[in-house]
């Protein structure tokens, strides 16, 4: 048996997908923006917890022009305490040393979603909603410096770093606004954006962070027995090199829950 080909056809059919393909390469649609995200802790899961602001940045995805959603990855770095203390830190012996500790403490996110547009897209407001799922990471960055008195007890490590790394999941909800329609000067059409959103963001289990605004101790002693709660350092003084730890800081454990908004600028193209 031969089989027979129409190749008129078979080249219209060709040429179809073509033109369809290049269609849809040209209809593909990007994003990028810049916002500053503001996220507020549930004081209810979260009491040792502080808001978190920071800078953040984000770029989306449209495979067409036709479809309402981009695939949208975010990711911001945020801090939500920074101090420098001067602590106290005493002896077995009676004696005691000042020094002060430097404490910054940040919450970062990198955020994947699916940005539902609602609405036309040439109107001055046009709404979205977000479904998102992610990894939030905690670092808390502890710096001891150098007694002013030489022969005081001395940091044998000046610098403790904590993390804490788990996935989240979560949602925004927001409008973009036109901006060709309040500043007349911008010409181009459905391009710059004023975003404002609401979001929402819970972690899939218990997190750990310090917070340096709800620490109890003023005066720090010699560690015989920890509590699972502190962060401690070890110390020499210089006097007898006897080696002994302080308690430097603490660790609170607690479900993930923030709530909270962004405001930015989006540019499509």
């Amino acid at each position: 048996m031969v089989l027979m080909t129409n190749k008129p056809l078979m080249k219209r059919i060709l040429l179809f997908v073509l033109l369809f393909l290049s269609a849809e390469i040209s209809a593909q649609q990007s994003q990028f923006g810049m916002y500053i995200p503001t996220d507020i802790p549930f004081k209810a899961d979260m009491p040792y917890m502080s808001t978190n602001v920071g800078f953040g940045l984000s770029g989306g995805y449209s495979f067409a022009s036709s479809t309402p959603f981009y695939l949208e990855f975010k990711s911001s770095w945020g801090s939500y305490s920074s101090t420098t203390l001067s602590q106290t830190y005493s002896f077995s012996n009676g004696t005691q040393t000042n020094v002060n500790v430097d404490y910054r403490s940040s919450m970062h996110k990198y955020l994947l979603g699916t940005k539902w547009m609602i609405g036309n897209s040439y109107k001055t407001i046009r709404g979205y909603v977000t479904p998102q799922v992610g990894l939030a990471n905690f670092r808390s960055r502890i710096v001891i410096a150098d007694p002013q008195d030489e022969d005081d007890c001395q940091a044998l490590e000046r610098r403790t770093t904590q993390k804490f790394a788990g996935f989240v999941y979560g949602g925004e909800l927001g409008a973009e606004i036109a901006m060709e329609h309040i500043f007349k000067k911008i010409q181009q059409e459905n391009t710059h954006k004023i975003i404002l959103s609401l979001n929402y963001l819970a972690g899939f289990k218990h997190f750990e962070y310090v917070n340096i605004r709800y620490m109890m101790d003023e005066v720090h002693g010699e560690h015989t027995m920890n509590d699972d709660r502190d962060i401690n350092a070890q110390f020499i003084n210089v006097s007898t090199n006897a080696i002994h730890e302080h308690k430097i800081a603490e660790l609170y454990h607690s479900p993930l829950r923030f709530w909270g908004f962004n405001i930015g600028y989006v540019v499509k193209f």
